[in-house]
């Protein structure tokens, strides 16, 4: 029995320092993010994924303007 609590808290443990929360999920649906390399923007979609949500055009930069992800 001590056996399954100690697994247990492992795994709770390595859930919470990988930044997904028990589910599994990224975000929390409706929110957007800019891509790490600013060239476009992700969605959250249902099961709290991110999705490709797009390119920024030729000669912007996805940035945000009060939270939300805009290419500029």
């Amino acid at each position: 029995m001590q056996f399954f609590a100690i697994v247990a808290l492992a795994a709770t443990a390595l859930a919470a320092s990988t930044g997904l929360d028990s589910r599994g999920t990224q975000c929390t649906p409706p929110s957007y993010a800019c891509k790490p390399d600013h060239s476009g923007w992700l969605v959250c979609n249902v099961d709290g994924t991110f999705l490709d949500g797009g390119v920024c055009p030729k000669g912007t930069k996805c940035t945000y303007i009060d939270n939300l992800p805009y290419c500029v």
